[in-house]
């Protein structure tokens, strides 16, 4: 009777200790690399939901890319091509997949994580989460679905208007992509013909930003993160350089005056 109940006990462990050691892989982590058939070159022309026109607020023009400080980028670009990780290199097939795609993503995950009820309080009333001081508890928001559904709206025009503006100053100066400027530099996603400034993963990643620290305050931190590993895939895998982010990010900065 004793080795019987042995056998069943290992019978039962053994599964179990194998199962535990199965690494689970969320299947959006692995999506295929965003290569579309129509790169949407006019979208500057398309007309904005909040900003007046395209071009409501300036972008000064880049620097030539025969100059030495293109060329110092050019070189931050191979050095990081140089000596990639296994994590930088996982880093640019997620966010390859699309920014839109993967900042509603983390939005998706923000409102998860923020649509808990406080606890109520002895009388039976609930606390009522304070923008003016998202950390306490409870911390703000609570993102119930009019919230969520407010929250998706604000951030997917931003999104938009911010593309627009990015895609018409892309036409305006015409400057190429690095990798099509230095042959040492290889695309390690799938090329386009788009100009690369400004950076539209950079202007996604930045008008992100402004739009999710305002909703998601106590989230900043997090969302700075995710922001900077979108941005900096996007130089490693050849695609930008430093200044195509950056411009990208002025573009967002001078919206966010209006949103």
């Amino acid at each position: 009777m004793k080795a019987n109940k042995i056998v069943q006990l290992f019978i039962f462990i053994v599964p179990a200790f194998f199962a535990c050691q199965r690494t689970v892989i969320e299947k959006n982590t692995v999506y295929e690399s965003l290569n579309p058939t129509n790169t949407d070159a006019n979208a500057g022309d398309w007309k904005p939901v909040v900003l007046a026109m395209a071009n409501e607020f300036p972008l000064a023009a880049p620097t030539s890319t025969n100059v030495a400080v293109y060329n110092r980028e050019l070189t931050e670009i191979k050095g990081f091509q140089a000596t990639l990780t296994a994590e930088q290199k996982a880093s640019i097939q997620y966010w390859s997949a699309g920014g839109v795609l993967r900042w509603n993503e983390i939005m998706r995950e923000l409102v998860a994580k923020r649509n808990l009820p406080p606890a109520s309080n002895a009388d039976g009333t609930y606390p009522t989460p304070s923008a003016a001081n998202p950390f306490g508890y409870p911390q703000f928001p609570f993102a119930n679905p009019p919230y969520a559904a407010r929250a998706y709206a604000y951030v997917s025009v931003a999104q938009y208007d911010a593309l627009v503006a990015a895609y018409y100053y892309k036409r305006l100066y015409n400057r190429a992509a690095p990798h099509t400027v230095d042959a040492n530099i290889k695309p390690l996603v799938p090329a386009t013909n788009l100009p690369s400034y400004p950076s539209e993963d950079a202007v996604v990643a930045a008008v992100s930003v402004e739009m999710l620290k305002l909703l998601f305050p106590a989230d900043i931190a997090y969302i700075q993160q995710k922001a900077d590993e979108h941005m900096l895939s996007r130089i490693m895998a050849g695609m930008n350089t430093r200044s195509d982010i950056e411009a990208g990010v002025i573009c967002t900065k001078t919206l966010r005056l209006i949103l």
